[in-house]
Formats: structure tokens, C-alpha cells, sequence
């Protein structure tokens, strides 16, 4: 959990860091600090909170470079849509001779 979060938590949200701990993740949200229209991801009424998250290995954490809430959008009337910048490197496997042998029989 970065410290650019929603400073509430109810069980729900310690629910998602909990999972994100044991599966040695991190919550992307939390890692960028930005204005809090860029961080509330539901509104309604006279109430605004941050309930989709984008987890991601925290060995990949570096590869992400931004993450925000999209204001003008919204998926739903209430919520709003929640985007990452990722710098993905895709490296292609070798194949070894034995599995192209066995391809062409």
C-alpha cells in the first residue's frame, strides 16, 4: 500500500491490502500522488471514495509510470474508470531442439 491512498479503510479495504500482502502485490493506486478527483473512483450523493483498485506484483512496480481516475468518464453513472501506464518488456522464449522435433513429427 503506497501512502497516496484514501485515508479511511473499512474491512473491504483491509480485505484487498490483506490479499495484496500475502500475494506480495501492490495497490498501483496508492503510489501516485494526485488530486483527490483523481483518486475517487465512486460519488454519489455528498459521498466520494476510492473502491477499484489496480494490483500488480511488486516486483513489477517500476514498470508502471502512472496511474489515475479518469474524471469525464464513467463507466457507470456513480463510478469512474480507473487507468495505468505500463512500460511492459516482452521478452520471446527460446524454444529448445527437442519441442521443434517434436513440432515436425
Amino acid at each position: 500500500m503506497g501512502k497516496f491512498g484514501v485515508k479511511e479503510r473499512n474491512l473491504e479495504g483491509q480485505m484487498v491490502v490483506d490479499f495484496a500482502k500475502r500475494m506480495d502485490m501492490a495497490v498501483v493506486n496508492t503510489y501516485f500522488q494526485k488530486r483527490e478527483e483523481h483518486r475517487v473512483t465512486y460519488k454519489s450523493g455528498g459521498r466520494s471514495t476510492q473502491v477499484d483498485y489496480i494490483l500488480c506484483r511488486r516486483g513489477n512496480l517500476k514498470e508502471i509510470s502512472d496511474c489515475k481516475v479518469v474524471v469525464g468518464e464513467s463507466v457507470a453513472r456513480q463510478h469512474r474508470m480507473v487507468v495505468c501506464r505500463m512500460n511492459l518488456m516482452v521478452c520471446k522464449k527460446k524454444r529448445s531442439k527437442i519441442e521443434i522435433e517434436n513440432k515436425t513429427k
